[in-house]
């Protein structure tokens, strides 16, 4: 097991010391961060990574190596246990209730996509919006309420609005850009979902986290996550007032003048459209999700008689999951909405939609675990004395350096599986507050690499959802990313410097309103905000549809005459 703060004594003159001691248990992390950066391929990554903190603790021989890994894996991905009377003791489901629990969200996904819930919300959408200002705010409301699961957020989102959004001349890379953000943007600041369970496990695997309260760190995170909440906003303020920025612009204005919401780009297409009921009803989406949340919330805040949590957090997640599948039963069944047979393989689609998250999170979790078995808290509390005040940078050095992980290797969850457990053990010498903004650092930058890099599967299956060109996509929301990646950078900064949230709050609101105010009146200046484009392009080609008519009409009566 790592070594506890207690039984270190850092001082001034032993902090280089214990560094120089413990150096070795951040080899396992740094291959992983390396090989990541190098080959762009997690798993290998990862499992490399593994290899070589084991082959540390098996003293070079590669058999006793995997023994070791394997025994780390177990216990990683098992239940939360602890020794009483000599007896082991379960004591919650751990990290096996995470895994459960998101494999429930992928079997849920399919059940509702099956039984049309979300064909019938497209439908109901096409009715019910009669803008493009309210195509545009449709998609990111859509996508704030898909929240559950990422995957499920951008194919059921993009597949809906696409259509609606051809409609009003609105570009498919637009279309992409909206889906794609708001995916990675809402499902890591919803405590019901399979980010948050993921987040919360990574923090509880850190010395510096129980695992009572991984979940709650996890909680105080959301409110200094800079980027996805400043992203959202730009979201909903651009549709507002027509601003398109950058590259954006020009697929905008194309689409605007031409009608051509492709660009003339080949696009990118879904591999395979899952069956669904055409009988489906718009509460055949809402009501699972429902009964998800509210059985979740109930069990939370059901305590035993000393007034202790009946189910930790995992336990409830895992339960409720259960609950809202068997829910689908006699929700879907009677009506005849799918068959018995159709239930049951939506458990194996479901399976196969998450198994790579599945895969991702066991090897993050062992990486972990043989890092903590090599004292890998030893290490990081020797390096939290020794830079002394600079800590109050880590938050902004930890933004940019998950930034780089994310888009080199284009996934969040590895990201943040890799760094959060390194962040989590220096929370007893920086302080919990700067801790957990570090952690919401890292969870920033994971959101802004995962959302621009080519290869991650949200530009991917957003271009796919969306039918739109893959590269002119990621091209296009690019310099949009970074502009408030940037604002989020001295946001973080100044929180840390400052040791303050709030701080860092009303200096990314004064960057914001600044950066938003002076783009809308130089688009406005140039004559390109989108939204009155569009409405002067549709009138004019109103005008012109009605002159040919009027002149056939008088044509005509000149005849009678």
């Amino acid at each position: 097991m790592g070594v506890s703060l207690a039984e270190i004594v850092i001082t001034a003159e032993n902090a280089v010391q214990s560094m120089g001691q413990y150096f070795w248990a951040l080899l396992p992390a740094v291959t992983a961060i390396i090989l990541a950066l190098i080959t762009k391929e997690v798993y290998i990554s990862l499992f490399v990574g593994i290899f070589v903190g084991g082959m540390f603790l098996g003293k070079g021989n590669p058999v006793t190596a995997f023994v070791e890994i394997f025994n780390i894996m177990a216990e990683s991905i098992g239940p939360s246990t602890e020794v009483v009377d000599g007896q082991t003791v379960v004591t919650g489901a751990g990290n096996a209730g995470i895994l459960i629990f998101i494999l429930e969200l992928g079997i849920l996904v399919a059940l509702m996509n099956r039984a049309g819930g979300a064909n019938a919300f497209g439908n109901w959408v096409h009715k019910h919006i009669k803008t493009r200002k309210g195509a545009l705010l449709a998609t990111t409301g859509l996508g704030c309420a898909l929240f559950m699961d990422d995957y499920f957020n951008r194919l059921t989102n993009g597949s809906i609005m696409q259509q609606v959004n051809d409609k009003y001349r609105i570009s498919r890379v637009k279309t992409a850009f909206l889906v794609g953000s708001i995916s990675v943007s809402i499902c890591i600041l919803i405590p019901v979902s399979s980010w948050a369970s993921a987040i919360a496990s990574y923090i509880g695997e850190g010395q510096g986290a129980g695992a009572g309260n991984a979940f709650s760190y996890y909680i105080k995170t959301i409110s200094c996550n800079f980027y996805p909440i400043l992203m959202l906003l730009f979201l909903v303020v651009t549709s507002i007032l027509g601003i398109d920025l950058f590259g954006m612009y020009k697929h905008e204005s194309q689409a605007i003048s031409t009608g051509d919401v492709t660009g003339g780009l080949q696009v990118s297409k879904a591999d395979s459209v899952s069956e669904y009921s055409k009988r489906g009803t718009v509460l055949d989406l809402i009501l699972p999700i429902l009964m998800l949340i509210g059985v979740c919330c109930s069990l939370l805040l059901l305590r035993n008689a000393d007034g202790s949590a009946m189910f930790d957090t995992n336990t409830s997640l895992a339960i409720s999951g259960c609950i809202a599948i068997i829910y689908c039963l006699p929700l879907y069944l009677p009506r005849r909405l799918m068959s018995l047979k159709d239930y049951t393989g939506c458990f194996t689609a479901g399976f196969k939609s998450i198994a790579d998250v599945i895969i991702i999170l066991a090897f993050a979790w062992t990486l972990t675990g043989v890092c903590d078995r090599m004292n890998l808290s030893a290490f990081v509390t020797a390096f939290a004395y020794w830079i002394g005040d600079a800590k109050d940078i880590l938050p902004a050095i930890f933004f940019l350096a998950a930034m780089g992980v994310a888009f080199s290797t284009g996934t969040s969850w590895g990201t943040f599986g890799i760094m959060v457990p390194i962040v989590v053990p220096m929370g007893a010498l920086i302080g919990e507050d700067t801790m957990i903004l570090t952690i919401a650092a890292v969870l920033s930058g994971s959101v802004f690499g995962d959302q621009v890099s080519p290869i991650s599967d949200a530009t991917i299956l957003s271009a796919a959802s969306c039918k739109s060109n893959h590269l002119a996509y990621v091209k296009a929301q690019l310099p949009n990313a970074l502009s408030i990646a940037a604002i989020t950078f001295i946001s973080f900064l100044v929180a840390g410097l400052s040791r303050r949230i709030w701080v860092g709050w009303i200096v990314a609101a004064v960057l914001f309103v600044g950066f938003i105010t002076t783009m809308y009146f130089i688009q406005k200046k140039k004559g390109h905000l989108t939204d009155k484009l569009y409405r002067e392009t549709m009138a004019e080609d109103a005008s012109m549809t009605e002159t040919p008519s009027m002149a056939e009409n008088t044509d005509e009566d000149r005849s009678a005459q």
